[in-house]
């Protein structure tokens, strides 16, 4: 085979590939903008309020007032978000996501730092999250996003962009073929404990106009095939300037002793 007929031969899977690219490009830029466009993408920081559920094994453990506080950052590396749940009628209880590789649990005794390996999952889990994929990863070096086809989803019909980053992760996004906003994101990751596969699935309805964004009112998080925490909002306000002192620990602030093992 001569050396131009090889390059014919690999041209058409080349241009595929280009193709299918090119379309998952759009579909996540359709994405982007049926949630608000430069709103969405000039999102500052959020709260979302309304009542959070917890599950063991599809079994309600928790059921609580929830305030969840994002704030997000321009950082060209690392972790680009922040987060503050806020538990309790008095909002006696609280967790920090600071997004330097720290986290924080507050109470009425103090701050407790949270265990390396929770800060890490929580990163984890945060970099294969469809609407932080949307916000804070679409111009990320080496990230691909690749148009699967077109699927039925929950009796609706989707588009389903498949998202591989520099780091091998990837994520699912199904994307309603009406409206364009993504209803689910659906990623898996080698268990290095058993070799085992660990199942991240995130669920998005109730859509509502807030403050220019459109946002999912309803989120349902679902680990290996179980449901294990849901939020439904009763108010959503973007953009309300909430201070970076509620992402952070003070100097001052009383410290809870680390308990040895």
């Amino acid at each position: 085979m001569t050396r131009r007929s090889l390059i014919l031969a690999a041209a058409p899977a080349f241009v595929r590939a280009q193709t299918v690219q090119e379309k998952g490009r759009k579909l996540i830029a359709e994405a982007q903008q049926a949630l608000g466009g430069d709103k969405f993408m000039g999102m500052r920081d959020r709260v979302e309020e309304g009542r959070a559920f917890s599950y063991y094994r599809e079994r309600l453990t928790g059921l609580d007032v929830a305030r969840i506080e994002t704030m997000y950052s321009d950082l060209s590396k690392g972790i680009k978000q922040r987060e503050r749940h806020i538990f309790g009628k008095k909002q006696e209880y609280s967790v920090v996501f600071s997004g330097d590789g720290k986290g924080w649990d507050v109470s009425f005794r103090g701050a407790k730092p949270m265990e390396e390996e929770v800060v890490k999952a929580w990163e984890e889990s945060l970099l294969r999250n469809p609407m932080y994929i949307l916000r804070c990863r679409t111009a990320e070096p080496g990230i691909i996003f690749e148009r699967r086809g077109q699927e039925v989803f929950d009796n609706q019909s989707v588009e389903i962009v498949d998202v591989t980053d520099s780091e091998n992760r990837e994520i699912a996004i199904y994307i309603s073929a009406s409206t364009k906003l993504p209803i689910r994101g659906y990623s898996r990751r080698q268990n290095l404990k058993d070799k085992g596969w660990d199942e991240q699935d995130t669920r998005y309805s109730k859509f509502r106009l807030s403050d220019g964004v459109m946002w999912p009112w309803a989120i349902s998080r679902s680990r290996n095939g179980e449901r294990n925490f849901e939020l439904y909002s009763n108010e959503v306000h973007i953009n309300s300037g909430l201070p970076s002192s509620n992402f952070e620990i003070g100097p001052d602030a009383k410290m809870v002793p680390t308990r040895k093992r």
